[in-house]
This record gives structure tokens, sequence and C-alpha cells, in this order.
């Protein structure tokens, strides 16, 4: 992933995969809780990925998005009040994809994470389109 540069279409491409994780999370989730759910993960963590390349920051390959959130909150310290909206999605592991992980989500769980999902990319969609006017003037 690139590091210390901040191009915007790059971190545009991330939130248009967030958004379409966060669609299709959404068009299943009543009939499909479970793999909505891994949807909905999916959806905030890129998002959370695309503000830190908005902000030219390094972009980890990892799925931890408590460690993204942690290293978000250093330069942007607004982003604790997504702490909450971040611990319920980051139990959704690429481990609950599995049937041995014991991981039950109803309908109203997804429901949940959907909400929780949504505000992290709505967030993320505000403060990346913020960081677009303050990168091209040189202010990452």
């Amino acid at each position: 992933m690139t590091a210390g540069r901040s191009d915007s279409s790059e971190w545009g491409r991330w939130l248009e995969f967030a958004s379409d994780d966060l669609a299709f999370g959404e068009s299943g989730m009543a009939v499909h809780p479970r793999p909505a759910a891994w949807n909905f993960q999916q959806a905030a963590e890129k998002a959370l990925k695309a503000v830190l390349l908005a902000k030219g920051m390094e972009v980890p390959r990892t799925h931890d998005m408590a460690f993204l959130l942690s290293m978000l909150t250093e330069s942007i310290p607004a982003a604790n009040d997504l702490r909450d909206n971040v611990l319920a999605l980051a139990a959704i592991t690429s481990a609950s994809r599995y049937p041995d992980d014991g991981l039950d989500v109803s309908a109203l769980d997804a429901a949940n994470l959907a909400l929780a999902a949504r505000n992290i990319v709505h967030w993320a969609k505000r403060l990346c389109a913020e960081a677009g006017g303050d990168v091209a003037n040189g202010l990452p």
C-alpha cells in the first residue's frame, strides 16, 4: 500500500469500495446477516484506510480496526468519536467467515453493524473531502 503520499484518486477508490461493501451488506442483511456483517466490517475498514491515505499516512495491511483507529486518533483526535462503532465492527474478523468460529449474527445485529459502518463511511467521506482541499494546497 502507498506510504507518505496523498492521491485523491487512491483514497477515492478506497471510499468507492467501502461504499460498495456497505451497499452490498445492506442489500442482504435481512436474509443473510452473518455475511452482511463481514461486508460492514470491510466497508468500515476501507473507509478508515481511505482517511489514512487522504492524510498522507501509511496504510498497514491489517484488518485490525482498533489499530487503524488508534493511528487516526494520533492526528485526528475527533476520530475517537468513532470508537464504539469501530469496536462493534472489530468483533467481525476474517475468522467469522468460517463455520467453526461460533459467531451468530442476527438480523438485529446486522442492522446495528450496518449503522456503525454507515457512520464510519460517512465520516470518512466528509473527512476525505475536507482533506482533498488541504492536500491540493499542500497541507496533508
